[in-house]
């Protein structure tokens, strides 16, 4: 039987590098995730630990476009191409370890040291992967996050104590967290066709298996995202989907369409490129491997047999596995009747410059606001990842817990389901707009009830959220 704890889950810190980076203040935590940890040490309840949860996308490896040092002790024999010198280090193991040391080193140390002191007081913390940092499932970049967690231990605890008790006090599940009655932990992203993974505890690319698949979502942030960044990062920082980005375009930055345009173009080219279905000789390989490491969740939860392979039934299909769908994702469809509607107004002009011909013009720009706000509406849904609840009531049913908790969508809540169960979105700690709230889900160890809260950073304590 699992010893009794007290749990807190966050998730979707998003944690970034750089403090010359000009949106870093939107991702920069340490202070308040410090402060939060030091007060659940000094009043936890008197020899029950606390098992922190972190449920996801707490590194934000996908931001990462510096070209490394190439004398980096890091990198040392590790080739670049051409395409990772314009958009960032691949996720290759070594470069994946790269990525979390000028991360966490360079701008988060006093994270590090909040960490380390947490776990000294007898403490655990599991990390469980997101869509965001999905490259921790290299057991190189796992063995690296708990070598630099060694690294800033407290000043009265030696370098080996600290390195022997973040050996067995930080974990990295490969999926999700289970205790039995209780509670199921999980990212949620699997169950979001743009940010899934068809082989959620060995996502490698089946012909490649040295890089880390990633989904459309990925490579959109890759390629598009991120080059929007160079060009206005802070705007880029406030925009949620593609059809946000055209109307700050067109509504106060018309000059930059045609560059925006071109890097959306460059986008869809590579983006195609890596549709489809993968070998299917390769993907045997990865998937044998896959299934093996799900049947021993199992084993290690005390589940019956194939209950975590209804689980993973129960994901969404990548959309980068179909090509119709990858183009409906960049909105190809939608351009095309577009210009087709364009196409037919100048025509019509040109035909019949009249009244008529004006009036019918007129009709056919009309049915191009039309496909705009269609494709707005379709951009809003990507966004909202809406299975997630639907998705929480069937692992409610399955698996018989009092609360089911994602992250993901960063929109924190709590609802009740029809079994009784709860369901908790532990949201994110990124600002919208200028407001945090540092939200987390605290469950008490022998009580077994459980809330959400927010951080108060001015009072130092926490207040009931929502």
């Amino acid at each position: 039987m699992d010893k009794v704890v007290d749990y807190l889950l966050i998730s979707d810190l998003h944690l970034r590098g750089g403090f010359h980076n000009p949106t870093a203040g939107l991702y920069h935590f340490d202070e308040e995730f410090a402060d939060f940890l030091r007060y659940y040490r000094i009043h936890r309840a008197t020899g029950r630990p606390s098992r922190l949860i972190i449920g996801g996308d707490l590194i934000e490896f996908l931001f990462i476009t510096q070209t490394p040092d190439s004398g980096d002790r890091l990198l040392r024999g590790v080739a670049f191409t051409e395409s990772e010198l314009r958009y960032g280090p691949g996720t290759e193991a070594e470069k994946s370890r790269w990525k979390l040391d000028v991360i966490l080193r360079a701008s988060h140390p006093q994270l590090l040291l909040a960490m380390a002191r947490f776990i000294t007081e007898g403490n655990e913390i599991l990390v469980l992967r997101g869509n965001h940092d999905i490259e921790l499932s290299w057991p190189q970049v796992q063995e690296h996050f708990r070598r630099l967690i060694a690294e800033h231990h407290p000043t009265d605890v030696g370098y080996m104590r600290m390195k022997e008790l973040v050996a067995t006090h930080v974990q990295f599940p490969l999926w999700f967290w289970y205790t039995p009655g209780l509670l199921y932990v999980e990212h949620g992203s699997q169950y979001d066709p743009f940010c899934s993974t068809e082989h959620v505890t060995n996502p490698l690319v089946p012909e490649a298996p040295t890089l880390v698949q990633l989904s459309i979502a990925d490579f959109s942030i890759r390629y598009f995202a991120n080059q929007m960044k160079m060009i206005n990062a802070l705007a880029a920082e406030n925009i949620k989907s593609v059809s946000e980005y055209i109307g700050w375009v067109v509504g106060r930055n018309l000059p930059l369409l045609p560059r925006i345009l071109g890097l959306y173009a460059g986008m869809v080219r590579r983006v195609l490129a890596k549709s489809g279905e993968p070998d299917g000789t390769a993907e045997a390989a990865v998937r044998a491997e896959h299934q093996r490491r799900v049947a021993t969740f199992d084993e290690r939860f005390g589940l019956s047999p194939g209950t975590a392979a209804q689980v993973d039934a129960m994901h969404a299909a990548p959309v980068m596995r179909r090509p119709f769908a990858t183009a409906r994702f960049l909105a190809l469809d939608l351009i095309a009747v577009g210009a087709l509607f364009i196409i037919g107004a100048v025509g019509i002009l040109l035909w019949a410059p009249t009244r008529g011909g004006l009036l019918a013009s007129l009709v056919v720009l009309a049915a191009v606001g039309l496909v705009a706000y269609v494709g707005s509406l379709r951009f809003q849904r990507v966004s909202e990842a809406a299975e997630l609840r639907r998705t929480a009531e069937r692992i409610a049913e399955l698996f018989q817990v009092r609360y089911v908790a994602f992250g993901h969508s960063h929109a924190a809540g709590s609802w009740q389901l029809p079994n009784g169960s709860t369901y908790v979105n532990i949201g994110t700690w990124v600002p919208s707009g200028n407001e945090a709230y540092f939200v987390y889900f605290a469950i008490d160890g022998v009580s077994r009830e459980g809330a959400l809260w927010r951080w108060n950073k001015a009072e130092m304590k926490p207040e009931r959220f929502g």
